[in-house]
């Protein structure tokens, strides 16, 4: 009977420390890793919500980029910090694309990280030359038929916006011809002149040049049509099915404590509600996700295996 009063009694006081350390959590700052360069995508999301993270845990958010090809140094960074809440990182689609490019990345998607949520995401934009004939995804999949030449400006040869043409090519049973740029920049220019005929890029840098008609929107890729551009078919209106998302995960290291990330994952939940969030996501078109842990897990997974099939069904590398 002494006994198992003691063991009931250790167990509260366990209980209690469990507890007393998240009601504490924070501490001291967290830092969040960008594996990228300051200015991109995932740094320009990062920032504004770091901030707000900031404010509602009560503790400095830092933001830190560790830029390197793929984002690998960023992720092993984390993959390596400890389990505590404190090291976060934040990525786009790469996140869940990398494993099929680089099947020795020092580091498992799956098992070195916990996502705390997927924050947001963006269907892509397929934009074309004005000077491009084709006016529609029936039109381009008929040129396709025909061997008439359709050239896609690929801005990266490892990214959702390369895979996404990719994907549609092999959906509609056509061949597109790639041209690789380093990325979205480097390909505006010739893709303006007509050097290019296509490019599947983020509604953020693409919808001004569409705005201004240097460019013309030909679809979406989301399964419904964007609430920027409702006039505008999404591809899977004459593919169905067809979904392309860059999106956006804010995961920890692995084993980080289950309390700890249900208490990031409310804080960010609250944070994408705040005015200045709205603001920047409207702007740029992405739409606020924030998903449950376990819905965020999923996520990647499926993630993993739609674009580990589409690199390995054409024989895709980075060489």
């Amino acid at each position: 009977m002494i006994k198992s009063v003691k063991k009931a009694l250790v167990a509260l006081a366990c209980a209690s420390a469990a507890s007393s350390a998240l009601a504490a959590f924070p501490e001291k700052p967290i830092r969040i890793v960008v594996p990228y360069a300051a200015g991109g995508g995932v740094d320009a999301l990062t920032r504004p919500l770091a901030k707000e993270l900031g404010a509602l845990l009560g503790q400095s958010v830092v933001v830190e980029n560790k830029p390197s090809a793929n984002g690998q140094v960023g992720m092993s960074d984390v993959a390596r910090s400890a389990a505590d809440g404190y090291t976060l990182v934040i990525n786009s689609a790469a996140y869940a694309i990398g494993p099929a490019f680089y099947p020795n990345l020092p580091y498992d998607t799956v098992n070195d990280f916990a996502p705390v949520t997927i924050v947001a995401a963006n269907p892509l934009m397929l934009v074309a030359s004005t000077k491009f004939k084709a006016e529609s995804i029936s039109d381009m999949i008929q040129m396709g038929k025909e061997n008439d030449l359709v050239n896609f400006a690929a801005p990266g040869i490892s990214g959702v916006h390369y895979l996404a043409a990719e994907l549609m090519a092999s959906v509609a049973g056509v061949k597109w011809t790639s041209i690789p740029y380093k990325g979205a920049g480097g390909a505006f220019p010739d893709l303006i002149s007509g050097e290019v005929d296509v490019m599947f890029d983020n509604p953020g840098s693409s919808l001004p040049l569409v705005q201004s008609g240097r460019l013309k929107l030909i679809a979406t890729t989301g399964l419904k049509r964007t609430a920027v551009t409702p006039d505008t078919p999404t591809v899977s209106e004459t593919l169905p099915g067809f979904d392309a998302s860059n999106w956006f995960v804010l995961s920890a290291p692995a084993n980080t404590p289950k309390d700890v990330i249900e208490k990031l994952n409310e804080a960010v939940r609250t944070a994408m509600k705040s005015d200045l969030m709205k603001e920047i996501l409207d702007r740029n078109g992405i739409e606020t996700i924030v998903n449950s842990p376990e819905e965020a897990a999923a996520f990647v997974q499926a993630e993993i295996d739609k674009w580990g099939k589409v690199v390995s069904d054409n024989k895709l590398s980075v060489e």
